[in-house]
């Protein structure tokens, strides 16, 4: 929760080595209790952890995180064997339950996990497809408490999200290989070595058997109407005709209606050689992009978002997705065009605007172009990456295709 996103434990303590899933909470527990704290048990805890960890969030982050999701704080008080004292609570977990893309975020760069989006933080009925400790303040007497928290994410809507952490000390640290965590890890291509990731060692009874934990689909393949509901975003790859019609919808709304952009620039002619990506909020189509390809560079363009969502991220997402997308194809450059008010979206991703006059075409807007050099994906496609990976499609390479479920 310091300024660099990193664990801090204050007075842990532990030195025998254990494993968090498989810590008896009946025996490490047996004077400690957990609780969803109040709001003033948060402010609390926070006025007495803020001068013993350096560069620790504010407290009014602390606060935005605890309102998205309460379980994103945890409690300890010393049990009370009477029974007549009302709990005072003395320590605190604080997690950060991440959705698929905060799960990404967190090694691509973009998670700020001294201040945490709220928008890569799971809520409340949300599955995480990872888990964040972003701090830890107990005294060593309730370091037992962490056995409950690790009860608690043995249920069926955590036990099976791989946990990280950080560590600002080389006591904490010490405290974290202690639990089973092991330092460095690498997902989707990049490497932290400051990331501490522990395995998770579950089954549905014994919590003996080891699980492998899948990682979540890319973004660009993120769209699963089983799953979809309220506003959550999903993006897949234009698959068919109907799909296709989606775009042209919502393109005709935001280019044709809004903008009065004429039909002709609009529908250029170039629909049909290049790919479109849709992103869903819900169930609902929301937004979309287009993707056309040239002998070393792609251009990304018609990013389209329907204005009752663009209070959402999803433009931000389609173009992170369709990056994402053209970076599994093995490309490392990419070029664009953009009006002036949308050029700082693009700097987001790196793009670089060029010197010299804008663009105009059929009407009477200007346009900017602009660049983007990236490193290429370490599992991007090779003619060798297999003979079903490349006949699966279009971006579900992650997924068996219709001739393997045949065979």
């Amino acid at each position: 929760m310091d300024s660099a996103g990193h664990f801090q434990a204050h007075g842990s303590g532990a030195k025998t080595p254990r494993d968090l899933d498989t810590m008896d909470f009946e025996k490490y527990a047996r004077s400690v209790i957990a609780l969803n704290p109040s709001m003033p048990m948060v402010e609390e805890l926070f006025s007495r952890a803020a001068p013993l960890i350096a560069g620790i969030s504010t407290l009014d982050c602390v606060k935005r995180i605890y309102l998205h999701n309460p379980e994103c704080v945890t409690v300890f008080a010393k049990h009370d064997p009477t029974g007549f004292n009302e709990p005072v609570p003395e320590g605190f977990v604080a997690m950060l339950p991440l959705t698929a893309d905060g799960y990404q975020a967190l090694f691509d760069g973009r998670l700020e996990t001294n201040a945490p989006d709220v928008g890569y933080i799971c809520r409340q009925s949300e599955k995480p497809a990872a888990i964040y400790i972003w701090a830890i303040y107990t005294p060593p007497r309730l370091s037992g408490g962490v056995s409950l928290i690790m009860e608690r994410l043995s249920s069926r809507k955590y036990r099976d999200a791989p946990i990280f952490c950080k560590a600002a000390s080389q006591e904490a640290e010490d405290f974290f290989l202690t639990l089973g965590f092991s330092k460095g890890s690498t997902q989707f291509g990049h490497y932290k070595p400051e990331v501490l990731h522990y395995h998770r060692r579950v089954s549905n009874f014994t919590h003996r058997a080891t699980e492998v934990v899948k990682a979540p689909r890319p973004i660009y393949d993120s769209f699963d109407p089983a799953a979809a509901s309220g506003n959550s975003i999903g993006i897949k790859a234009v698959h068919t005709v109907d799909e296709l019609q989606k775009v042209f919808a919502i393109r005709a709304v935001s280019y044709i209606g809004e903008q009065r952009i004429p039909y002709d620039e609009d529908v250029d002619g170039n629909d049909l050689s290049g790919t479109h990506l849709i992103g869903y909020v819900g169930l609902e189509p929301a937004g979309c992009v287009r993707i056309r390809y040239f002998s070393d560079f792609v251009k990304i363009e018609r990013l389209a978002v329907l204005p009752k969502f663009r209070r959402t991220r999803l433009s931000f997402k389609l173009i992170e997705a369709a990056i994402g997308f053209c970076r599994a194809k093995g490309y490392t450059r990419f070029y664009g065009q953009a009006e002036d008010a949308v050029v700082p979206l693009w700097r987001h991703f790196g793009f670089q605007p060029r010197n010299g006059d804008p663009l105009s075409y059929m009407t009477d807007r200007s346009y900017r172009e602009g660049d983007l050099f990236i490193e290429p994906a370490p599992d991007a496609l090779t003619p060798n990456s297999g003979g079903y990976v490349l006949i699966r499609r279009e971006g579900e390479w992650g997924r068996e295709g219709v001739f393997e479920l045949k065979n």
